[in-house]
């Protein structure tokens, strides 16, 4: 077989293999096709599928004997090839990445000499190539913007909170995956509208009947040009789980997809509506990026077709355009700081906007500019605009990243403010004040254990105290002012979200200060808040899911162990342990037997066989009387309808 020559089709397969390796690669990196990506990885596609196929014609023109002499020829002269090819793309600038690289290596070490290899002409290994490149084939255009279809589910958790048990519905699926985090709610008359962080825009038919519930995607789109960011950094406009460029290892990298829509407001004037959005821009001509707001205006009755044919305005542009190379850029390993762009919107009266503004990082640590200490730049500051006008002027100064601003029934302006490490900020906020960023500070450095521009650490000396700060950081985000008669308890309280922590916060003012701080554990990273004009309050998480919150006003298992037992403990996986034992699955489980707790009495562990349902009925009415000894200080529950709902809610939730 040695002096056999290889059908030219065999040896045609095996480079065509080859080749589409190569094409697939940036496909699967940047889930992008190939007229999408940037010059630099075009030019480095360009010069991988040049050397693979100069080395692959000269096989053709010089190889004519299946042998592996004749193969160990091909492939030193292939690496030959490939040596002067990078020699070329170095001496011309083009660098090819490592996931171009290492595969280029690989594929001229297997295909060009294999093809013309005694195992050629065995036709078994050609077509397992063959099947194998066409699956990563269909793999790479699978994911190529094309996010997977996610079913629409509804479900409900309970919550105990002081005053209300409160009754959560939870909608995931029903928007598509965002591109990035942000966006916010607003109101259309009696629907909601959602703009998410990349620019789509949702009217929500939300009745406080479940079956109600409609989403209708409109034909229009905030007019931040996120994938012209994209290209011109030669990164992704995607989220971090697609592009990979999230971490801030390595070096210096602006990380694309933090490039955003912040928040949207919608105010109906006679018979139209008027939609602002505020969103990141790119000035392609200098090469820099701003913080715009944007508007567009559709008649009311006919508000959800109207869009597709109106056009977006630009209301404000901050100044200056900041660049992100040169010495007045940012230092550090993320040269853009998209997530600290700030942008919540709140319509007042007299035809005004106020828009908060961050400083995108611009804090005189990694940079030579302060921003916010600068009355020449509207970063870092909070912005009132004169929709009438155009006109607009400083509203208030030294903010870091204010992430939510609403008003309360007495008219005072509250807003939420991100620190850095620690130093979460809630501000009554003034006009013609200054709060002190970044020259004060509660919170410190990350990585430190101080601030370095702050000269009477741990205070906050010289400028507007904060109404309340946290230490450490919750992730403060938006916040809200209740009104609505669905609470009338909580009426005139303030519901802070947050992002780290994954709750709501309920804060009880009194003469402008915070008398009680109530956690709500969501298990949600809340991006935004809203009342409703029925008092219902929705929630936009980073998950891109919404939650209506409402009292529980029926009884039923769910609402009945989040009063009674939740505070103790969980049903999550029979291993997540509260103060008392994770009972998911406790029906059927042996006595004091949960996977991971060990802190049972002696009394408990001394009890011998299982929890079924008469025996925990038991347990429930009377704690003390059953397991003399037991350190559960629960009274019981007296009701026997409860004892019974909570037992039945624990036996389904290890079948749900």
């Amino acid at each position: 077989m040695s002096d056999a020559h290889p059908p030219l089709w065999q040896r045609l397969a095996w480079y065509a293999c080859g080749a589409l390796v190569l094409l697939l690669l940036p496909v699967l990196k940047y889930a992008e096709l190939w007229g999408s990506l940037q010059r630099p990885q075009k030019l480095a596609l360009l010069v991988a599928l040049g050397a693979f196929g100069t080395a692959c014609l000269l096989s053709l023109l010089l190889d004519r004997i299946a042998s592996w002499p004749t193969a160990g020829k091909a492939l030193i002269r292939s690496f030959a090839v490939l040596s002067l090819f990078l020699i070329a793309a170095a001496a011309v600038s083009i660098s090819l990445p490592r996931f171009l690289l290492i595969p280029l290596v690989v594929v001229l070490a297997v295909a060009v000499p294999l093809a013309i290899s005694p195992l050629n002409l065995r036709r078994i290994p050609v077509a397992a190539i063959a099947v194998a490149v066409g699956a990563l084939a269909v793999y790479a255009f699978g994911n190529v913007d094309n996010p997977a279809e996610v079913a629409h589910t509804t479900r409900e958790a309970y919550f105990s909170t002081a005053f209300y048990p409160l009754r959560a519905t939870i909608r995931e699926g029903w928007i598509p995956e965002p591109a990035t985090r942000g966006g916010g709610l607003t109101l259309v008359g009696d629907r909601v509208l959602l703009g998410t962080g990349d620019g789509h825009l949702y009217l929500i038919d939300a009745p406080a009947a479940r079956d109600g519930f409609k989403v209708t995607e409109l034909a229009t789109q905030v007019p931040a040009n996120r994938e012209e960011f994209a290209k011109a950094m030669g990164g992704s406009s995607r989220q971090p789980k697609r592009s990979m460029d999230w971490r801030e290892a390595g070096p210096p990298k602006v990380q694309t997809w933090r490039f955003r829509v912040a928040d949207v407001v919608a105010g109906v004037e006679g018979d139209n509506v008027h939609v602002f959005a505020s969103h990141h821009y790119w000035n392609a001509k200098d090469e820099c990026f701003v913080a715009r707001v944007s508007e567009l205006t559709a008649p009311l009755a006919t508000f959800e077709q109207s869009v597709a044919k109106a056009q977006w305005s630009t209301v404000f542009e901050t100044t200056p355009c900041v660049p992100l190379k040169g010495p007045d850029r940012k230092r550090g390993k993320n040269p853009f700081r998209g997530e600290e762009i700030g942008g919540e919107l709140l319509l007042l009266e007299g035809n005004k906007l106020l828009l908060t503004v961050g400083d995108s990082g611009f804090s005189g640590i990694e940079s030579t500019q302060i921003f916010a200490q600068d009355p020449a730049t509207d970063f870092g500051k909070t912005i009132l605009i004169d929709l009438a006008t155009r006109q607009h002027r400083v509203f208030s100064m030294g903010h870091r990243n204010p992430q939510g601003i609403t008003r309360s029934r007495d008219g005072k302006l509250w807003l939420t403010e991100h620190g850095e490490q620690g130093g979460d900020e809630l501000n009554l906020l003034q006009d013609q004040t200054n709060y002190g960023w970044p020259n004060v500070t509660y919170g410190t450095e990350y990585g430190t254990n101080l601030w370095p521009r702050n000269q009477h650490q741990g205070q906050h000396v010289g400028y507007q105290q904060p109404t309340m700060a946290w230490v450490p950081s919750i992730g403060v985000c938006d916040i809200a002012a209740l009104n609505g008669e669905l609470f009338p308890i909580w009426q005139d309280n303030l519901l802070v979200g947050s992002l780290s922590s994954r709750s709501l916060y309920r804060l009880v003012v009194v003469e402008d200060r915070v008398v009680v701080q109530e956690p709500i554990a969501l298990d949600k990273r809340v991006r935004d808040i809203l009342q409703m004009p029925d008092g219902r309050i929705m929630i936009w998480s980073d998950d891109w899911a919404l939650t209506t919150l409402e009292p529980a006003t029926t009884q039923n298992g769910a609402s009945l162990f989040a009063t009674q037992c939740l505070g103790c403990h969980t049903v999550t996986d029979g291993m997540t342990h509260r103060i008392g034992p994770d009972l998911f699955g406790v029906v059927g489980r042996r006595i004091a037997d949960a996977k991971g707790y060990d802190e049972y009495s002696v009394a408990m562990k001394a009890q011998a066989g299982e929890w079924d349902a008469e025996r925990l009925d038991k347990f429930l009415a009377q704690p003390a009387a059953v397991v003399p000894g037991t350190s559960m200080a629960f009274p019981g529950v007296p009701d026997a309808e409860h004892r019974k709902a909570i037992v039945e809610y624990l036996r389904g939730q290890d079948k749900s």
